[in-house]
């Protein structure tokens, strides 16, 4: 779920955060504290003054440049970001190990972090991304003007997923990696159908309050050619989520 996805788009995505995930439903902010915006990206908080979202969201970016976030109505600064050691290592035109953490100037008191784990099951996307896929007919207008928005995907084998990708690799050219990757699909496979997409990087895939993965990236139709949602893995990534000393960047 790469940023860029057409020039316009693109343009779109760096202003105000006001798209959706495709198909499922509104969801009012309320709902779920816990998810904030990095940047253009989502994320999720993790600790009382860190939050998770996808290292593709922040690499080259400082904290500065990031700015400023709202939790559950609490506005913070982002003051500090930290990429995985492993980032550098590159998976197409995406990061291999896809996740990062940002510090905030203080904790968030209103809401508590999320749960950290790994769970079978049905889980929920939520996201600020395109609501319609792309090469649906719709407008560009229509595709970023969904609001926040989740969905609920099934998960899928490693086999499966891989299996998915075996023909068919995005234009961006992420391949399936069973370690550090986890994938979701629409439950049922009829229309309309569910999806990540472009826009809704680093946000949360999760079951209750259980995160067990982060936006990573996906088909280049979200979806509308039936290719999985792919996360990064929050359970691989969980010592380095919860390190009480990250190798910090301003």
């Amino acid at each position: 779920m790469r940023i860029a996805l057409l020039t316009g788009i693109a343009l779109c995505l760096g202003a105000a955060p006001a798209h959706a995930v495709v198909g499922g439903e509104r969801v009012a902010p309320a709902d779920v504290p816990w998810f904030a915006f990095v940047g253009p990206c989502g994320g999720t908080l993790v600790g009382p003054d860190r939050l998770l979202t996808a290292a593709h969201c922040v690499q080259g970016r400082s904290a500065a440049e990031l700015g400023q976030t709202e939790v559950n109505g609490e506005l913070r600064t982002i003051t500090k970001v930290a990429v995985h050691p492993n980032s550098r290592h590159r998976n197409g035109r995406n990061v291999l190990d896809d996740v990062a953490i940002v510090q905030l100037d203080r904790p968030v008191t209103s809401v508590a972090p999320v749960t950290l784990g790994s769970a079978r099951g049905p889980a929920r996307v939520i996201g600020a991304g395109l609501q319609f896929a792309p090469g649906t007919g719709h407008s560009e207008a229509a595709m970023l003007g969904g609001g926040l928005r989740q969905a609920t995907l099934k998960q899928i084998s490693d086999a499966a997923c891989a299996r998915a990708f075996a023909h068919s690799r995005p234009g961006t050219g992420e391949r399936f990696n069973a370690p550090r990757m986890l994938c979701g699909i629409d439950e049922d496979g009829k229309a309309p159908l569910s999806s990540g997409c472009f826009g809704d990087s680093g946000g949360p895939f999760i079951q209750d309050r259980v995160l067990i993965g982060v936006v990573s990236w996906g088909g280049d139709r979200c979806g509308a050619d039936h290719s999985p949602s792919v996360f990064a893995e929050v359970a691989h990534y969980r010592a380095f989520i919860t390190s009480a000393a990250p190798r910090w960047k301003s």
